[in-house]
This record gives structure tokens, C-alpha cells and sequence, in this order.
């Protein structure tokens, strides 16, 4: 399949991503990824990450987002107690992927058909909590999902983290790869 995205600037570093487009995003760092989105990105947006409430709010603000407009999935087996302008579901333990997915189900209704964005922020996460064929699988569905909703994904991973094969399966489930290492 032909790529649909590249990256803006090799100094900037924000996604371009066509509508419906799935993207797996390769880092060398748990660094947080929302520095590669950009600004239309904020206007529709539902990040999945194990950072906390708090922690995702301040990094959109940082970011020049409002928060108003977006909403975040946390991955926690801990619950928070976030009460802010920023919509948040309870969290959602990283080894319930049948609870995540329903969840995402929900969100992803909420973005606009060719505007919104999904960000899942270090998707090594669930490699942490669940094996990795089902982790695979899951991103199968979600990816499928998401790209029939015509809503763009960027996927980041920690490559260094894991390993060729698990990588390349990966791979099979996204439109297409951007490497930032």
C-alpha cells in the first residue's frame, strides 16, 4: 500500500497524516509524542496513553491545544482523580484490551468522519501487560476500525523496545511506517 503521510520537516517533526490514514510511529524515547502532532490535530483529537489525566492536560496546553477538545483513554491499572476541563474515562488497566477496545469504540464515535486524530502515546505499554499476538490483534481491530471512520492514527512505539518480529506485525496492521529514531 502506498504511504499516505510523511513528516511536515525533519526539524520540525510534525505527522501529516490524509484522512483515514493509520501510521506506525517508530521513537527512540518514552518521550511524550504529542510534539509530533500538529495544530489541526487539537481540534478533534483522543490520545491513549498511560500518562496521567494531569499530565496529558498540561502537555496539550504546552502544546497550544485546547483541551476543551480533547479526550484521553488513560492506561493504568491505578485510578485517578482527575476532575478537569479535559473529557477522561476511568482507567483502563493496559491488560484489559477487551475494555480498551470498547472504550475506543465510544471515543472514536465522538471524532469528526476525515478530521479527527487518535495519538496512542507509547503503545509499548500494552506489550508490557499482554502477549504480543493479541496486542497485534487488538491493533488490527482498533487500526480497521478507526480508518473505516475515516479518522487519522499515529501508532508510536519505542522500536528499540521490542523486537524485529513482534515489529513487523505490527507493521502489517497500519497503512504506514514513520521512522523518528
Amino acid at each position: 500500500m502506498p504511504s499516505h503521510s510523511d513528516v511536515q520537516s525533519t526539524q520540525s517533526r510534525r505527522l501529516r497524516l490524509d484522512a483515514g490514514t493509520q501510521a506506525l510511529v517508530a521513537t527512540d524515547s518514552l518521550r511524550p509524542s504529542l510534539s509530533l502532532l500538529p495544530a489541526a490535530a487539537y481540534q478533534q483529537l483522543l490520545i491513549v496513553s498511560p500518562r496521567t489525566p494531569a499530565t496529558i492536560e498540561r502537555l496539550v496546553r504546552e502544546a497550544g491545544g485546547d483541551v476543551s477538545t480533547v479526550g484521553h483513554l488513560p492506561l493504568s491499572a491505578t485510578e485517578h482523580d482527575y476532575e478537569g476541563p479535559m473529557w477522561t474515562t476511568e482507567s483502563i488497566d493496559p491488560s484489559d484490551l477487551t475494555g480498551l477496545s470498547m472504550q475506543y469504540n465510544r471515543a472514536l464515535r465522538a471524532l469528526e468522519d476525515g478530521h479527527g486524530w487518535v495519538l496512542f502515546d507509547d503503545f509499548n505499554t500494552l506489550l508490557l501487560y499482554t502477549d504480543a499476538e493479541r496486542v497485534v490483534r487488538f491493533l488490527g481491530h482498533v487500526t480497521q476500525r478507526t480508518r473505516e471512520a475515516g479518522v487519522r492514527s499515529a501508532i508510536t512505539v519505542v522500536r528499540d523496545a521490542m523486537d524485529d518480529q513482534t515489529y513487523a506485525s505490527l507493521q502489517r496492521a497500519v497503512d504506514t511506517e514513520i521512522d523518528l529514531r
